[in-house]
């Protein structure tokens, strides 16, 4: 398969190469031209030449009439953009310097936890996936005040959040679903 594509490219790039040297040779023939009513007789290299554009031609529409036929078959399938959700949630966290793990929230599929940081905040939010994590400057993503991140998760509780000082607040907001309504 990959090995009738190069050279159904090859033979694509050369159609026009040997059509430029057939030209060539022609305008080349013009000055010693034959006679009127004489016959201009090619050399035997060029008759094949265009024997070879010729045969190739039939072989490119065959080629294209295979591909068409595949893409005909396709089926594609594109899911789009999430649905639309009817109603959502928003708090607000008290974060612990040591770490605090976020509620319990489930986050419908294709949304996301937006998570910012309090404008008021003393200090910066610290994020991680555990508690190690969101205390050790190295592994925590920080957030400024009135800063903004969100995650793609299942489920808010899955994410850690540490202050750098004492008395930091996040705020978490997420579209959600009423419950019985998918």
């Amino acid at each position: 398969m990959a090995e009738d594509r190069k050279a159904g490219a090859a033979l694509a790039l050369s159609i026009p190469a040997a059509i430029a040297a057939v030209a060539a040779y022609i305008n080349s023939r013009k000055a010693g031209a034959a006679p009127p009513g004489g016959e201009l007789v090619l050399p035997e290299e060029v008759v094949e030449l265009l024997v070879a554009l010729a045969a190739s031609v039939d072989q490119i529409d065959d080629t294209t009439r295979a591909a068409l036929r595949a893409l005909a078959e396709l089926s594609i399938s594109v899911q789009g953009w999430p649905a639309n959700t009817d109603s959502l949630t928003s708090i607000r966290v008290l974060v612990a310097v040591t770490g605090t793990r976020l509620p319990d929230i489930f986050i419908p599929s294709g949304m996301s936890l937006v998570i910012k940081a309090w404008a008021l905040n003393p200090g910066l939010l610290q994020i991680g996936a555990s508690q190690a994590d969101c205390t050790n400057i190295n592994q925590s993503f920080p957030l400024l005040p009135s800063e903004i991140v969100a995650y793609q998760v299942q489920n808010a509780n899955q994410i850690y959040i540490a202050g750098t000082v004492a008395g930091c607040t996040a705020c978490l907001t997420v579209e959600q679903r009423k419950r019985g309504g998918g």
